[in-house]
């Protein structure tokens, strides 16, 4: 038996799981608490404990398979090296916009077909780079059109090299997309990740060791392919989004389905996705992190506040919100006070708040709320404001702590209707009832019927959001508005107009993963006409689609229509061709980008590598309405299992 070790760092926990790499099967689990300050001790951990507990031989192990959330929280959080931009035959009027520490835009770049604007100006550049060689750890050249002529972009990063002996990265490799600021963006947060991730892939490396597995390791990117620990060294970015594409192709790859659509229900959120041949489709304008537009692939997957933590908000007529704003469940706020449940009645209130992280950081006005939350316990606003009767913005204060996450506010939610329901029991379930009987107060509507009630609403809106996932993918965003809105609900069996029915059927069984997805998705089968698979070992869904995808390389090449009837193709390579008929093109094209990724997936540790090559013809209309060729991408494909 070929075993493989996936480990998965999240936010809260560090999943290990070993998997039969020959059968695809779940053997074992365990999950440790995530450890912020070293993450490797969080990994040690969970990896010693499955070896141990379930005498498992570290030398057995085939593969190692890694996803993190460390690139996503790093870019957040704004940590890593300092960066410095060289924009090569563009400019800008906000340099900040790119998140880089400095920036310097000099002459040079090429035009859409690959020639040259202006000369590369050296002794500018050159200039520029002593000017802020001292204030930054690496720098990034970023060139007009690099995508189609890369020749400026790595003249630059030679002499840069040779100036300063720092890292240098080229926009275009990380992206053969069109989009010179998008692609300038994704070149300065890969390079001020840089420092991140080798840090991070030395403490793995050494820990592994010491733990006697020595197996190669391979991480996962955020379009749910796998790269080699030297790749994500040198291309960290692509680890961007890394968490959640585990996540759902692990509930992929546990259902054993190739064709499916994943639905992972979390606390805090719903992620939903569409796989293909076993593949995720992919999100082809990019990942967007931290409000920065980026060209880095990931899985197209669509997420809403929607989860086990998620606030329900009710009134006297009876209408019921569910989210989008994540509280502290009811049941667990229960267990830090036995008075909760008195205090919900006689203050007429289920929010309350709570300490949830460290408050060192804070200075001022938010230290000092933070300070009288931590020593009265759970309380209101109200008292917080009268322990600070000086402070006149105690409100906003508590307001932006908790949007910082070092406090939260209580709140009834999905977890306390399951407790109620006794579909799991978890925490205070006095505080769950007491949550519910507080919306009923005034009303005849009983316990019971109230949580039968949000149980079918929780049940509707799973159903409404697989429906939006399906209506975008057919026919593009849908508008914000309320007939919309209605639309969706009819679709999802949530209205019924009276006078016809409307039923939709899906073409692929619905995979569920997380918590409440088992509690909540078995209903969708009638609403939605779909087989709903919940796989065993989901809980341990992040750790095995690390370990569980393959290596992928992909590369579209551009075809465009010259005004004298040839058809030019571009390529990342530094060449164009030009050709009589379409036909010549394509073929030229589909060699190219073939041989290209091939030897990619080749050089990245693949075998069996299957190619596949895609071609798209992108159109437009004249003013009279006629159809003519815009362009035409081929899309090549290489995919296999690592070696």
């Amino acid at each position: 038996m070929e075993l493989g070790l996936g480990i998965d760092t999240g936010g809260t926990f560090t999943d290990a799981a070993m998997v039969d790499l020959q059968e695809r099967r779940l053997l074992a689990w365990t999950k440790s608490p995530t450890t912020p300050h070293d993450l490797s001790e969080g990994i040690v951990e969970s990896v010693s404990t499955l070896l141990r507990k379930h005498r498992y031989d570290p030398r057995q192990i085939k593969l190692v398979g890694l996803s993190t959330t460390l690139a996503t929280n790093s870019i957040l959080e704004r940590r890593g090296g300092k960066v410095g931009l060289i924009g090569i035959g563009w400019d800008h009027d906000d340099p900040d916009s790119f998140g880089a520490d400095h920036c310097a835009f000099i002459g040079g770049g090429h035009d859409s077909k690959g020639r040259e604007l202006s000369s590369l100006d050296m002794d500018d550049l050159k200039s520029r780079v002593l000017a802020m060689k001292d204030e930054v750890d690496a720098f990034v050249v970023s060139s007009m059109f690099s995508v189609y002529q890369p020749s400026h972009e790595d003249r630059a990063r030679t002499l840069i090299g040779e100036l300063t002996k720092a890292p240098v990265v080229a926009a275009y490799e990380l992206s053969g997309e069109l989009g010179v600021l998008e692609r300038s963006v994704t070149a300065v947060l890969n390079a001020r990740l840089l420092p991140v991730i080798a840090d991070f892939l030395d403490k793995i490396e050494m820990a592994l060791k010491g733990l006697h597995v020595t197996a190669k390791i391979m991480v996962l990117k955020g379009d749910g392919s796998v790269m080699p620990v030297s790749a994500a060294r040198q291309r960290p970015v692509e680890t961007v989004l890394s968490g959640p594409a585990a996540s759902l192709l692990g509930g992929a790859r546990l259902s054993g389905l190739d064709n499916c659509l994943v639905v992972d229900m979390g606390g805090t959120s719903t992620d939903i996705a569409y796989f293909d041949e076993g593949f995720p489709r992919i999100n082809r304008d990019g990942a967007k992190v931290a409000g920065w537009r980026t060209k880095v692939r990931s899985i197209d997957a669509t997420t809403v506040a929607l989860g086990g933590d998620s606030e329900i908000v009710s009134n006297i007529q009876g209408d019921v919100r569910i989210g989008p704003r994540r509280v502290l469940p009811l049941a667990l706020a229960g267990e830090l006070s036995s008075k909760l449940p008195r205090m919900i009645m006689e203050r007429r209130s289920v929010n309350f708040l709570v300490t949830v992280r460290s408050g060192e950081s804070l200075t001022g006005e938010g230290s000092q709320v933070y300070e009288v939350v931590k020593d009265l316990g759970l309380c209101d606003h109200g008292e917080v404001s009268a322990s600070l009767p000086d402070q006149y913005l105690v409100k906003d204060t508590i307001d932006k702590l908790v949007r910082s996450g070092h406090l939260m506010t209580t709140g009834l939610t999905p977890t306390d209707i399951f407790n109620l329901e006794e579909l799991y029991r978890i925490g205070d379930v006095g505080s769950s009832r007491a949550g519910v009987e507080h919306y009923l107060e005034g009303t005849r509507m009983t316990v019971e019927a109230y949580c039968a009630r949000l149980m079918h609403r929780l049940v509707g809106r799973v159903a409404e959001e697989i429906v939006r996932k399906m209506l975008v993918e057919e026919v593009g965003d849908l508008p914000v508005d309320q007939n919309v809105d209605r639309l969706v609900q009819l679709l999802a069996g949530e209205r019924s107009p009276g006078s016809f029915r409307v039923s939709v059927k899906l073409d692929r069984p619905i995979v569920g993963i997380g918590g409440p997805a088992r509690l909540l998705m078995p209903s969708l089968r009638d609403m939605l006409g779909a087989e709903v698979v919940i796989p065993e070992g989901s809980q341990a869904g992040n750790a095995v689609g690390a370990v569980c995808s393959r290596i992928s390389e992909t590369l579209t090449l551009r075809i465009q229509l010259l005004v004298d009837g040839k058809f030019q193709l571009l390529t990342p390579f530094g060449t164009t061709q030009d050709f009589r008929r379409p036909e010549e093109a394509i073929a030229r094209a589909k060699e190219l980008a073939g041989q290209h990724v091939w030897g990619n997936a080749d050089r990245a540790g693949a075998k069996d590598i299957g190619l596949s090559v895609d071609v798209k013809e992108v159109r437009f209309k004249d003013q009279k309405g006629m159809d003519h060729i815009n362009w035409i991408e081929v899309t090549a494909r290489a995919s296999g299992e690592p070696r």
